[in-house]
């Protein structure tokens, strides 16, 4: 059956904590479990985006043969440029490393130099931006599937700094997918259903039960996932995986947002801007979502995106900024923390984006150091001693939440020794 992130009616969104640091004597890519996890372990690397040349929030997914790259940019904060390489893994479809050798899914060179990189310009914050692109002179692949990008320093590949996932696709067989309000009145009013259909017409498939696997991911969060879905029935040339429990995701509520792109005038949900050496935007402060009400507004689905007022090349005139967040809550939580999540914190949960509680104002408070752009964030409950939290807790959940969804269909062949990325497929959820 399907391994869930979501486990039952109490919309759990199980997600480990990761700690800022490496703990000693770990794998600093793969965790005990031999999962290849995408985690930054070096506060000083900041703004990490993968993505699909020409569109910035696209997911980190290539096509075969198809000439397009994926372009990696990021940020660290220094005066001092870093001597940083990068090497690439190949995976199965639970982000295991696979059984091929490196010769086996790329020609060139196992670790190579991340060369491009400029100095910022016109900013308080000294930083350095980095590019790369991918494939590239040094390193090309030869299989489709899951990868892992790790970047570490000095040529020492125990000093990872971050790592990424990404993804080669070979786009043969057509998923026709939706996601809807659920059917069962359990999930009706908080969830999504996401239903799925694989066609391959053409495209051999002996034993779909044991040769595939299906995986749905929500807004590009690998932690939110549904994977390893078998089809509940087979047809001739298609495939369908129309459940009514197994496929259901808690739909959460609209990101909040707000824009520092200008330092002079107050943008979306900023109360004020000080400048003490840094500047310092204040968010107008906050409070849980009603759980009766949805929000409707516009959101990137929890992303970001850079930009600044008056900056010609915003990658390298973009300050670094530090923002104010607001919780009102007149008591704090007994058991339990609560974190500013979303992309421009990695999805991660550490010291640097946990909020502390102030009696003297009755709210959660917490600053994170950003780049100047439109953010998306959430506020997050994550209790005492346990790696889950109810995403419904603070922001609510709602079936009418637009949400985005990730499909990826994966075939390992008679006779194969890797799961080739066959499929995959964007879309986005309906009210109705």
């Amino acid at each position: 059956m399907a391994s869930f992130i979501l486990r039952s009616p109490l919309l759990l969104f199980i997600l480990l904590q990761l700690n800022a640091m490496t703990v000693a004597g770990s794998d600093p890519v793969f965790d005990e479990g031999g999962v290849a996890r995408e985690v930054v372990l070096d506060e000083g690397f900041r703004t990490i985006q993968l993505y699909r040349e020409g569109w910035v929030n696209s997911y980190p997914i290539m096509m075969m043969n198809d000439g397009v790259p994926l372009v990696l940019e990021f940020d660290e904060l220094s005066t001092d440029i870093s001597d940083l390489y990068y090497t690439v893994d190949h995976c199965d479809a639970d982000w295991r490393r696979s059984e091929l050798s490196t010769q086996e899914y790329m020609v060139g060179f196992f670790e190579n130099r991340i060369s491009d990189m400029e100095a910022s310009f016109n900013t308080y914050f000294s930083y350095y931006h980095y590019r790369l692109e991918l494939p590239n002179s040094d390193i090309r692949f030869t299989r489709s599937g899951n990868y892992i990008l790790a970047v570490y320093r000095d040529g020492d590949p125990e000093a990872v700094v971050f790592t990424r996932r990404f993804m080669i696709s070979e786009a043969i067989v057509t998923i026709n997918a939706d996601a809807r309000r659920p059917v069962f009145s359990l999930y009706r009013d908080n969830s999504h259903e996401v239903d799925v259909t694989i066609a391959h017409p053409g495209y051999q498939i002996y034993d779909p039960f044991r040769e595939t696997t299906l995986s749905i991911y929500q807004n590009g969060i690998w932690n939110y996932g549904i994977t390893g879905l078998k089809p509940l029935f087979v047809n001739p040339g298609e495939l369908v995986y129309d459940y009514q429990e197994e496929n259901i995701f808690p739909a959460g509520n609209e990101y909040r947002m707000f824009n520092t792109r200008n330092t002079q005038v107050r943008e979306s949900h900023i109360a004020a801007i000080d400048y003490m050496e840094y500047f310092h935007f204040h968010l107008t402060p906050d409070e849980p979502n009603p759980a009766h009400l949805y929000f409707d507004r516009d959101d990137l689905n929890g992303r970001f995106f850079i930009e600044a007022a008056r900056a010609r090349e915003p990658d390298l005139e973009a300050d670094y900024v530090y923002v104010h967040f607001t919780l009102k809550m007149p008591f704090p939580y007994a058991d339990g923390d609560v974190y500013i999540a979303g992309a421009s914190t990695n999805w991660q949960f550490t010291e640097m984006n946990r909020m502390q509680y102030d009696p003297d104002v009755s709210a959660y408070r917490a600053a994170l150091l950003l780049k100047q752009g439109l953010h998306n964030y959430r506020y997050i409950y994550l209790p005492a001693n346990r790696g889950e939290f109810d995403v419904s807790e603070i922001e609510g959940s709602h079936y009418q939440t637009r949400n985005e969804y990730l499909i990826l269909f994966y075939h390992r062949g008679q006779g194969d020794r890797y799961d080739r990325l066959v499929g995959h497929e964007v879309i986005h959820s309906t009210a109705g």
